[in-house]
């Protein structure tokens, strides 16, 4: 099996995992005899399909689509069939999905708050079908120009990573999926909740409500900050942009980002949001063209000092708020915030963290990793993944300790754990990014 089938048959695992995590969510099983599960399902297929809401229907369409077209492309990439031999073999294959579908809806009657229905499964039954066609068609011409786009020599290693990179803020700030297609939910939430003016969250809102949704922005701009990084060590034409440009093209990118909250239910885009999205992306653009040869240490210390500035409000409780007369306990075993609220929000709270604290671990590489071109190496990857991890760890592990004295957080070994792996994350990220050039040396604005 060559690069590109493997790299499809990663993506149907994944595409199919990610099916059957938001099918099965919160998780929350129950027993059920399995001779009594299987009579049930069939008097639910003899019961014929009931369309509740048209809403569903379509997300679980477009649940459907990537794996047909991930499947096939596991199967078809890079043989040099014809189209009328590939429409066969997907012909072939698409029972496949439609019996992966009717598993996970069977597995649903064994899930509390979960409803097995008919139009499910033939929803993404006709998704798959949709996605099947669409690698018949130009599935074999996606892959080549993924290929050329992989293979461009002006694409540098940050160039590559930031496309990633916006996917993954995407997939955050579309975090948990309760997606809706209705033209009159979409109205009401223009109309009603999206804060068109910026900064209008703080009105009426008591101190410490205040301080949480400062906390929240800081999220945010840590979030974005990473972009203006990778903005400014991709080569091409990136490299001759001035701030102005620069600043009209983060907030594009950031208000694009914030849109696509308008058809998530449990999110509410903000122009404030877009905002500091945009500012943060700016600030990281000037700071990697300011700092191109790297951070001399009192420089290391000052941004040090910043990114603690930032945590602050993310990590701490606001100054009012009342102090335990006795310290909670903490929770020793890695993964428990996943079994507390929302699957999906722990998720994105965790991913968060690896990105906070991987810029912690881009600062380290930064004052330990400077560029050849002034002077020497004063380390190597691995002295500076040791000791971003340390950092990192130690100092996770005092917020958490503090963390146990109010009830606004939850310490446990998790957050610790995150810490140092972002930080380790982000020193591996920064040496393969960086590549110095003249373009780079210079501030240009």
């Amino acid at each position: 099996m060559n690069a590109t089938r493997r790299a499809y048959g990663w993506a149907t695992v994944g595409v199919a995992a990610f099916l059957v995590y938001g099918s099965l969510v919160p998780f929350e099983f129950h027993p059920r005899p399995l001779g009594r599960a299987a009579d049930d399902f069939g008097n639910i297929l003899k019961a014929g399909v009931v369309i509740p809401s048209r809403s569903d229907a379509v997300a679980n369409v477009l649940l459907g689509i990537p794996i047909g077209f991930a499947l096939l492309g596991w199967i078809a990439a890079e043989r040099g069939w014809s189209r009328w031999r590939m429409a066969g073999v997907g012909v072939l294959a698409w029972p496949a999905c439609v019996t992966f579908s009717a598993a996970v809806e069977f597995a649903q009657l064994f899930t509390a708050g979960r409803t097995c229905a008919v139009s499910d499964i033939l929803a993404q039954a006709l998704g798959a079908c949709i996605g099947i066609g669409a690698w018949v068609a130009i599935g074999p011409a996606f892959t080549a120009n993924v290929r050329t786009l992989a293979n461009r020599t002006d694409l540098n290693a940050a160039g590559r990573i930031s496309l990633v990179y916006i996917a993954l803020v995407a997939f955050l700030q579309t975090l948990p999926f309760d997606a809706t297609a209705s033209p009159a939910n979409l109205y009401r939430k223009l109309r009603d909740d999206v804060h068109f003016r910026p900064f209008s969250e703080y009105e009426g809102r008591t101190a410490a409500e205040r301080w949480q949704h400062t906390g929240q922005l800081a999220k945010l701009a840590g979030l974005f900050f990473p972009l203006g990084l990778l903005a400014a060590h991709s080569r091409g034409r990136f490299q001759r942009w001035k701030l102005p440009r620069v600043a009209l093209a983060a907030l594009g990118l950031a208000v694009a980002l914030e849109s696509l909250q308008l058809v998530i239910q449990s999110r509410v885009p903000s122009t404030t949001d877009a905002l500091v999205g945009a500012s943060a992306i700016v600030v990281g653009w000037y700071a990697a063209r300011v700092h191109a040869e790297g951070l001399a240490r009192p420089l290391a210390v000052s941004w040090f000092l910043i990114w603690l500035a930032l945590m602050t409000p993310i990590t701490q409780p606001p100054a009012e708020a009342p102090r335990r007369p006795t310290p909670r306990a903490f929770d020793w075993l890695p993964g428990l915030p996943l079994t507390d609220g929302h699957p999906l929000w722990a998720f994105e709270e965790m991913l968060t963290k690896l990105v906070l604290f991987g810029l912690l671990g881009v600062l380290v590489a930064a004052a330990w990793l400077p560029p050849r071109t002034r002077r020497g190496p004063r380390g190597s990857v691995r002295t500076a993944a040791i000791i971003a991890g340390i950092a990192a760890v130690v100092i996770a592990a005092a917020i958490e300790n503090r963390q146990r004295w109010f009830e606004t957080h939850t310490p446990c070994m998790t957050d610790v754990l995150l810490g140092g792996l972002g930080a380790v994350m982000g020193v591996v990220v920064a040496s393969w990014i960086y590549r110095p050039s003249p373009a780079s040396q210079r501030l240009v604005c």
